[in-house]
């Protein structure tokens, strides 16, 4: 059993609106609030089809998925207008056969004319295709043009990869201990005027865990051995000191999984090419926290020049 801290009383109590990030202090009963990734566990519901953002949406969309997501769009609008040639019967087109293949035929001929490409052996006939060839035009014009600035929007946007420690560890610090996580850039680019802001939350220890009911959850800012630093070359390890001040005094590991403790942790940088501010957050739920370790040094020597490997943040060894 890791024992407590000190055996005096632990200050995290009533929470102040500046301490709690704007979590609230009422949570339900949930394992954590944040996850590894950065995203929030809770929900916001009854808002209706109208707090769909479209742009935001595809913004936020992988890759993958927005590619899919052009390529049906794509697919829709050509059938929609195959229809349309389809419904206007078969001489609506030139060279158009009269059989099972027409809509297919049709398909085809709002490709050639969704994407410009006019080969030339098919074209409208009538009055009425003319229309519609007219308006299919106009809309893959559109099409296009949101695509495309999607496209940019999408390849400007800013997309941190902030490297956070799968754990963090309690080592030893300055004859105490101390709370400890490591933080690194994942891209090649460089950061600078980097924060970071640390929130405790634990359930209230009055709360019964077998009840139904909201928990009431605790809230303690943190206080970092250093919460800044101008230069982010290599990897930063974050250290909050376990002293009288920390509002896990008095509290062993037990505590603070019995009280489903979560550490949330905000990290703000400029991006020194774009010029741009970033965001990346995380969490370490109690369990994620490793008593009696300390990280493993990630420093090496490459190329004659002073280097931290990745594959190294996360290792950790017994602490003396």
């Amino acid at each position: 059993m890791t024992q407590p801290l000190s055996e005096s009383e632990p200050v995290m109590t009533d929470h102040s609106p500046s301490e709690d990030l704007g979590l609230s202090g009422v949570f339900e009963s949930e394992p954590r609030f944040l996850d590894r990734d950065g995203r929030f566990n809770s929900r916001r519901v009854g808002l209706g089809l109208s707090a769909y953002n479209p742009y935001t949406l595809l913004l936020s969309l992988s890759w993958p998925r927005f590619f899919a997501a052009a390529l049906a769009l794509y697919l829709l609008l050509n059938f929609f207008f195959a229809l349309l040639y389809y419904a206007l019967g078969p001489n609506a087109l030139s060279e158009n056969p009269n059989n099972e293949s027409r809509l297919l035929a049709d398909f085809f001929f709002s490709v050639q004319t969704f994407g410009t490409i006019g080969f030339g052996h098919v074209y409208p006939a009538t009055l009425a295709a003319n229309y519609v060839v007219t308006l299919e035009a106009f809309v893959g014009l559109m099409a296009v043009a949101l695509v495309t600035g999607m496209l940019f929007a999408r390849f400007s946007l800013p997309r941190p990869r902030i490297l956070f420690s799968h754990d963090a560890v309690v080592a030893p610090y300055r004859g105490g201990r101390a709370l400890m996580f490591r933080v690194m850039n994942g891209y090649f680019s460089e950061l600078s005027d980097v924060s970071v802001e640390v929130v405790a939350t634990m359930k209230d220890p009055d709360h019964d865990p077998t009840s139904l009911g909201l928990a009431k959850r605790q809230f303690g800012v943190l206080g970092l051995e250093r919460d800044r630093v101008t230069l982010f070359p290599l990897a930063w390890t974050v250290v909050h000191p376990l002293d009288e001040h920390s509002p896990f005094v008095g509290l062993s590991s037990e505590d603070l999984l019995r009280r489903e403790a979560e550490i949330i942790v905000i990290l703000r940088a400029t991006d020194d090419t774009t010029r741009q501010p970033l965001q990346a957050r995380t969490s370490y739920h109690a369990r994620e926290v490793r008593w009696g370790e300390k990280f493993s040094s990630m420093y090496v020597r490459g190329g004659g020049h002073l280097a931290v490997d990745a594959r190294l943040l996360h290792n950790t060894e017994p602490a003396e």
